[in-house]
């Protein structure tokens, strides 16, 4: 049987290993750069003043192309994470392309939004951690319901 004192010396050796591997990864994942753009805003979603200050507030920075790339968005792996996770955002619902989505589409966004939303899915709740001026009171989750209601009428049943 090995003595306390050597295995606290081969524990202790393995976890410097292991930290080293790791740092040494962290240091190399540096070198694969992901694409951090802002494409130009096309044309913006037209909307009474308040839930405009709102959309920009709580949900531009991953529905738009004015993406606010915080520090932390240099570093990997969290820039690749960031940088999926707006390009879904993106893909989902695009502010800065509103104008060029045909009506049936926009109503179909607008109703998947509003009820993620309402479940209380957007903004996620990580995103709304690091990110407190994201989050949605409910006075501000109804009035994002009754613009979207409003929106959905104007385009069409």
């Amino acid at each position: 049987m090995a003595a306390p004192g050597r295995k606290r010396r081969t524990m202790a050796r393995g976890l410097r290993v292991a930290f080293g591997a790791l740092a040494g990864f962290l240091i190399a994942v540096q070198a694969f750069r992901i694409d951090r753009t802002n494409p130009p805003v096309e044309q913006d979603v037209a909307a009474p003043a308040g839930v405009e200050a709102l959309l920009r507030r709580a949900c531009y920075n991953c529905h738009s192309h004015e993406t606010v790339w915080p520090w932390y968005s240099h570093a990997a792996p969290v820039s690749w994470l960031l940088a999926h996770d707006v390009s879904e955002g993106r893909r989902e619902i695009n502010f800065s392309t509103w104008a060029a989505y045909p009506p049936a589409k926009k109503i179909r966004k607008l109703r998947k939004s509003a009820e993620e939303v309402a479940k209380g899915k957007m903004p996620p709740w990580y995103y709304a951690l690091v990110h407190p001026e994201a989050r949605l009171a409910a006075g501000e989750r109804e009035m994002l319901r009754a613009w979207t209601v409003a929106e959905i009428g104007r385009l069409g049943p």
